[in-house]
């Protein structure tokens, strides 16, 4: 491997949740959780903000579907020099109880090196990046959602920016290994060009000197001729040519965590009653609409982004599930609605059909018997009985 290029690595690990009901923010933190400071806090959201405002529309921003709430700082146990020292975590929630931890991980400028990196981001390696912020994390998520584990797919994006070398040049040495990086690829036996060839083709950024892929485990964005100074007194933030990818993505994993979510609620819960049936269909409409209508705000500054996306991650089968499902619940609704018509119906025959039998039979008692008037109830009633017990026979199989 060619150790002459440099790059500044950062990562954006996201995780999909889903909050209780009753939250309200995260109370008290743990002691190895250190709030971050206001200024960057105030620096970081209005830098989200603006690129919100551009991809989803100021319409949308301003009615606060989306809500990015600031956790704290994790100190890292600093494996190597190169390897971040600490993770800063944000929570973005959304309306409907989806929601995603966003962890930021910066690097210091070191020698190219996916292997490294892939490791950092493993989830199964007891001592990798990701391991030790969940360590932390997990408490606090156990709090908000009452697990202690993410739901759904944990996400990372990886964020490389470098001075020097031109993007052809990193391409033309490295190409194959950026490819590593975005399978997550922990195999030494190199890729087939056909493979390294294809998914580099796909490439979604439209500048010069950027790289921009989506895979189906993680993102990746290269920028070259980009600052890549330290951040001051221990702050860095984004470059804001990687934030559009960002945003784009964190809208797809919320599309999906509320569609599993949805799935999962007309799986596992048929109510009872056609108004709770009307109800879930309603909410389940009402929850497809908004979010379909935050990826079509989206799609207008990142189409190819969000159609891929939305393929790699398994949304269209996920919305063609949960819209199987939903026809199953108005076919049950249906199904339910006239079996209680047809019952209706069954007892309205019996009823009147019945007592008009007994009408007429005590029609004709009262005329044998006007002046016995415990012979006449008996007349109405004995051939009401037997009418309404006749018909019940007669009618019970068609009903059934």
């Amino acid at each position: 491997m060619n150790n002459n290029i440099s790059m500044k690595p950062s990562f954006v690990l996201l995780f999909s949740i889903r909050l209780h009901n009753s939250f309200k923010g995260f109370g008290t933190l743990p002691p190895d959780i250190s709030p971050l400071s206001s200024d960057q806090t105030s620096r970081y959201l209005a830098q989200l903000g603006t690129f919100e405002t551009r991809l989803l529309g100021k319409k949308f921003y301003e009615t606060k579907r989306l809500t990015r709430l600031p956790l704290g700082r994790i100190m890292l146990h600093e494996q190597s020099q190169e390897s971040p020292t600490y993770a800063d975590v944000y929570l973005l929630t959304h309306k409907s109880g989806a929601a995603l931890w966003e962890v930021w991980l910066y690097a210091p400028l070191q020698p190219f090196n996916v292997a490294r990196w892939i490791h950092w981001l493993d989830p199964e390696a007891p001592n990798s990046l990701v391991a030790q912020v969940w360590n932390t994390l997990g408490t606090v998520n156990k709090t908000i959602t009452g697990k202690s584990l993410w739901r759904g797919q944990y996400f990372p994006i990886t964020l490389l920016q470098t001075q020097s070398n031109s993007l052809q040049n990193i391409l033309e040495m490295h190409g194959a290994d950026l490819i590593r990086q975005l399978f997550l690829d922990h195999s030494h036996k190199p890729l087939k060009s056909r493979v390294v060839t294809e998914e580099l083709s796909r490439d979604y950024c439209s500048r010069e000197g950027g790289l921009t892929l989506l895979g189906r485990k993680s993102g990746l964005d290269v920028r070259v001729n980009e600052d890549i100074s330290d951040g001051m007194h221990g702050e860095e933030f984004p470059s804001n040519s990687t934030l559009p990818f960002l945003i784009t993505i964190e809208l797809l994993l919320l599309e999906r965590m509320a569609l599993t979510h949805l799935y999962e609620h007309l799986s596992n819960r048929m109510p009872s009653s056609i108004e709770e049936l009307l109800t879930l269909k309603q909410e389940t409409l009402n929850a497809l609409e908004e979010y379909y209508g935050a990826i079509t705000n989206a799609t207008h500054f990142s189409d190819a982004v969000t159609t891929d996306g939305e393929r790699l991650l398994g949304l269209n089968d996920l919305y063609d599930a949960v819209m199987d499902r939903l026809e199953v619940v108005s076919f049950t609704i249906t199904t339910r609605y006239q079996n209680q018509m047809t019952l209706v119906g069954f007892w309205l025959t019996v009823i009147f059909g019945a007592t008009e039998i007994g009408f007429i039979a005590s029609g004709i008692a009262a005329w044998y018997y006007h002046t016995e008037l415990f012979s006449v109830l008996a007349w109405t009633i004995l051939p009401t009985i037997v009418t309404a017990i006749f018909l019940w026979l007669i009618l019970r199989k068609k009903v059934q």
